[in-house]
C-alpha cells in the first residue's frame, strides 16, 4: 500500500472555529470532546464529530501555564477541561516522529503524548481517535496515522467503556510531514 503525505488539519477543518459542546473525562486518561450537531444513537447523545483522547498522557496549558494533566485529581481534570467548552478549536499540530499532538483552543493547548504506561504498544493501540461523519475514523497511535472507514456508527464513550475495537472495511495509511 502506498503512503500518501497529508496535512492532518484537513480532517479537522469542519470543526475549526467551533467550540466543543461537551468535554468529559472518562476512565484513566480518557477525554472526550463533542463537536457539531447533537446526534442521538443507541440512547446516547454525541456530536457529529467526536474526539477521544485514548491511550495517552496529556496536559492542558493556558499560555505557558500548565493547568492540569492526565495524572491529576479527577475533580481538577473535570473543572479544568470543561473550560474548553467555551473555546473554539483553532489548530492541530502533529509531530509524526514523536507522535505528539497539540490541539489549540484559543489561549489553551492540549498536548497529547504517547502513553508511558503501555508495555508493548502495537497497531491496535491508539493515542487518540477522531470519529467523523459517514463512519470515517482518524486514529493516531504507535503505527502512525490511519484513516479508516468503519462498519458501524462510532461508539459513544460514557466513561464506562474501557476498550475499543475499530472494525473497518477500508484502511488508508498516510505519512505525515513533520
Amino acid at each position: 500500500m502506498k503512503a500518501v503525505a497529508v496535512d492532518i488539519r484537513q480532517y479537522f477543518q469542519p470543526v475549526f472555529g467551533t467550540p466543543p459542546w461537551r468535554v468529559k473525562p472518562g476512565v484513566g486518561s480518557f477525554l472526550t470532546f463533542e463537536f457539531g450537531p447533537r446526534i442521538k444513537t443507541g440512547g446516547h447523545l454525541h456530536g457529529r464529530w467526536h474526539l477521544w483522547i485514548y491511550l495517552s498522557n496529556w496536559k492542558l496549558l493556558r499560555g505557558e501555564r500548565q493547568l492540569v494533566d492526565s495524572d491529576a485529581d479527577r475533580k481538577l481534570i473535570t473543572i479544568s477541561t470543561r473550560r474548553l467548552e467555551g473555546e473554539s478549536l483553532t489548530d492541530i499540530d502533529f509531530n509524526a516522529r514523536t507522535r505528539r499532538t497539540t490541539f489549540s483552543f484559543g489561549d489553551f493547548r492540549l498536548v497529547v503524548s504517547p502513553a508511558d504506561y503501555l508495555d508493548s504498544p502495537d497497531e491496535q493501540d491508539h493515542y487518540w481517535i477522531f470519529f467523523m461523519p459517514d463512519n470515517e475514523v482518524l486514529a493516531v497511535g504507535p503505527a502512525g496515522m490511519r484513516v479508516e472507514q468503519g462498519d458501524a456508527p462510532h461508539p459513544f464513550v460514557d466513561g464506562k467503556k474501557q476498550e475499543i475495537e475499530i472494525q473497518t472495511t477500508k484502511t488508508k495509511q498516510v505519512r505525515l510531514n513533520d
